[in-house]
């Protein structure tokens, strides 16, 4: 049969919690708790060194704080988004940037439907003057940017907002 992949709330925490993996004939479900005898605990690096910098951004003429940046050193610009729980990629920067392989993969409930998705991690993401190292990212298909970055990498930084600026810094 095939595989249904449910997953809830695009995984929130994907790379800072502890998330479970369960199989059955049908479908694939991710959980924070165990969810039966075959629950899989699923490992995820969190090694992700966050270098120290600052960063200004002016929210442009489509209402949103955009960031240069690279992902594998291919030149990108990151759309800030505290409301997406992870960082994406589209499929046409990962290509771009090298990035062939995923270690996760199925498909995703999003804003403009169902998609498919893959996982990777990443070995090097920059934006502004900021450094991750290793991060799990989501590649979506067919987005109208880049990338966004997610509160995966936002919630370890202060971000402060006033009157069309946004202001990033290391905590």
């Amino acid at each position: 049969m095939q595989r249904i992949l449910f997953l809830l709330f695009l995984l929130p925490g994907l790379s800072w919690a502890t998330t479970y993996k369960c199989v059955d004939q049908d479908k694939v479900v991710y959980s924070a708790t165990p969810c039966g005898e075959s629950a899989q605990l699923l490992q995820f690096r969190d090694d992700q060194a966050i270098s120290k910098g600052t960063l200004t951004l002016h929210l442009d003429a489509g209402h949103s704080f955009r960031a240069p940046g690279k992902v594998n050193g291919y030149a990108v610009t990151f759309v800030v988004d505290t409301g997406a729980s992870s960082t994406i990629i589209s499929q046409r920067v990962a290509e771009a940037a090298g990035i062939h392989s995923c270690t996760g993969a199925g498909a995703v409930a999003t804003a403009n439907g169902v998609v498919q998705r893959c996982v990777t991690t990443i070995p090097e993401i920059v934006f502004g003057e900021f450094h991750i190292k290793n991060l799990v990212v989501t590649i979506l298909p067919n987005m109208g940017v880049d990338g966004l970055l997610g509160m995966d990498v936002l919630r370890r930084m202060k971000i402060q907002q006033e009157d069309g600026v946004m202001y990033i810094s290391s905590q």
